[in-house]
């Protein structure tokens, strides 16, 4: 029996710039890029966007295949928040962030850290 039809799925984009961004954390951190991608409860806005490396992952997972190089995993509650999301890497004079360009955020703060959804 094949299950895989019935496993949730997540798409998310990862720039260019964000790509290479991770890449270099995972060569200077000896890390693999394993990239985990959730939300959480908080923020100024309601959900802010939280992404770390990882060494494990969770049996209900979604996994992510970006690149053979790059692998996200997504929690199913997260996965609803970040359909549809880009995420980019902005680098300026004084600053570095990741970037998150969410079609379904209603609102978001200054600093594009957290979102809201009706």
């Amino acid at each position: 029996m094949d299950t895989t039809l019935n496993q949730p799925t997540c798409q998310i984009t990862l720039t260019d710039a964000a790509q290479e961004r991770i890449l270099d954390l995972r060569d200077n951190m000896h890390k693999p890029a394993m990239i985990r991608l959730y939300v959480q409860g908080g923020g100024c806005s309601g959900f802010e966007y939280r992404i770390e490396m990882v060494r494990e992952v969770n049996d209900d997972d979604i996994v992510i295949e970006v690149n053979p190089y790059i692998t996200l995993y997504v929690d199913p509650f997260s996965a609803p928040y970040l359909e549809g999301t880009t995420v980019d890497y902005e680098q300026h004079t004084l600053s570095a962030r990741f970037v998150f360009n969410n079609p379904q955020a209603t609102s978001t703060c200054g600093c594009g850290s957290s979102f809201s959804i009706e």
